[in-house]
């Protein structure tokens, strides 16, 4: 059965099961972590262990950045969508009887800084980059 994320409100309907996807934030690394290659086994072992999981992606892919302003709710359903892992793990649960939900907060999607890269921004090393960088744009200006 093809399934399609739709970025729509769930009407609940009455003796249907959910299992909701809470969405919570985006941070922002200062390191560079590994990239999950699985978001769909990430979030079955998620339900199965009953812990919230964290995913990693890069900022930009093929010269795009990932989340720009105000769609980063639709650039996470794009990473769903495109996940087979993710699409088997919907379709398994809908034969189970569940219906799978991703769920945002109303106000939107918190974007931070990760404590690592708030860290580095204190830095003096990185108080020393931003110094160049406004030289350079300085220097461009003129």
């Amino acid at each position: 059965m093809e399934h399609q994320l739709k970025f729509e409100p769930t009407n609940r309907k009455e003796g249907v099961k959910y299992k909701p996807i809470l969405i919570t934030d985006i941070l922002f690394h200062a390191s560079h972590r590994k990239a999950t290659t699985s978001l769909g086994k990430k979030i079955k072992k998620s339900f199965e262990t009953g812990n919230p999981g964290r995913i990693y992606s890069p900022i930009v892919k093929n010269n795009q950045p990932l989340v720009e302003e105000k769609k980063e709710m639709s650039a996470v359903l794009d990473m769903l969508s495109k996940d087979p892992d993710f699409i088997r793990y919907v379709e398994e649960e809908r034969e189970k009887g569940y219906e799978v939900t991703v769920q945002f907060p109303i106000t939107g999607l918190p974007l931070s800084l990760a404590k690592d890269a708030e860290d580095f921004v204190n830095s003096k090393n990185a108080k020393r980059i931003f110094r160049k960088k406004l030289a350079k744009n300085k220097d461009k200006d003129i």
